[in-house]
């Protein structure tokens, strides 16, 4: 029972996060993000945040209590096709994206934006998936969560998070493989280091056999490649990869339980910091002070 009370409490924390991602202030970072917003609820088109975008906003405040600043935001829309995306952001589209969606920029933040239907788990299923289905898709569990990118009228936004894997995951700081059925493995393994090394979590047995698989013919070099053109940076050098591959060489007869990985600590989700974020959840509390009624959380602005 108290487990389930701490992911009830932590969905009202992700909602009232993502109410503030959306709130018009004084932030010159967060305006690109309200605006599209607006753009969207103007539209009346059905839509979701996703996958990282999420984590990071809720990691922020239980480590830090500030409002996270996703390096970009995922969104995915319900019902509308690729070329209404592109009638409506059609003078911020940087590129399409290989899943067949597009990426806008804007202000020198990126968007990700494409139809649901296009999700590259759903190729070649004949039902039309609706976002419930979603949590299922992501690679990792700390990406298998989505939520309302503006409310219905007098409702507080719809949270998928399937069994909720997504914040089980981050109350036992552990990161595991949630869907392995991905075209790109060599990244699957380059991200799921970076992410661990970035958190500092444990990884899951299920995930560990997964980068123990796929990292066999990786090299070094192949491991910066592919960082470099997912990131546009190194985060991990190849030597991390060979640190890694022989510590799980050396572990191969363990049991089956969540190991910590000789990762370096990062530190890029924290960027203003010198230090590291403790992080620590014994309890999950937010100022009632700060909420924003239900029916003004991302409404359009008043222009001033």
């Amino acid at each position: 029972m108290a487990s389930e009370i701490r992911i009830d409490n932590l969905k009202d924390l992700l909602r009232h996060e993502v109410a503030l991602l959306c709130q018009r202030d004084n932030r010159k970072w967060k305006s690109e993000i309200w605006k599209t917003v607006d753009e969207i609820r103007n539209n009346s088109w059905p839509a979701v945040f996703f996958g990282g975008t999420l984590r990071s906003l809720l990691i922020s405040r239980i480590a830090r209590n500030k409002l996270g600043h996703p390096r970009d935001v995922d969104i995915v829309f319900r019902g509308i096709g690729v070329d209404e995306l592109k009638t409506q952001f059609n003078s911020y589209i940087s590129r399409q994206t290989r899943f067949g969606g597009i990426q806008l920029l804007r202000s020198n933040y990126y968007f990700d934006l494409w139809p649901l239907n296009r999700t590259f788990a759903f190729k070649g299923t004949t039902d039309e998936p609706e976002f419930p289905d979603l949590p299922k898709t992501t690679f990792l569990n700390v990406e298998a969560i989505a939520i309302d990118v503006w409310p219905s009228v007098g409702k507080a936004r719809a949270v998928y998070s399937g069994d909720d894997q997504f914040f089980k995951g981050i109350l036992s700081q552990t990161l595991e493989l949630n869907n392995e059925n991905n075209p790109f493995p060599h990244l699957c393994v380059a991200r799921a280091l970076v992410i661990a090394s970035d958190l500092q979590w444990k990884v899951g047995p299920r995930l560990v056999e997964y980068i123990r698989k796929n990292s066999l013919e990786l090299s070094g070099a192949e491991f910066e490649d592919v960082q470099r053109k997912h990131y546009g940076l190194i985060r991990l050098r190849g030597s991390v990869l060979e640190s890694v591959r022989t510590y799980l060489e050396k572990s191969m007869n363990q049991s089956d339980e969540s190991v910590e990985l000789p990762l370096p600590k990062q530190l890029e989700l924290w960027k203003d910091d010198t230090q590291p974020p403790r992080f620590r959840i014994t309890s999950v509390r937010h100022s009632k002070k700060t909420l924003l009624p239900r029916e003004r959380i991302c409404e359009r602005p008043l222009i001033t």
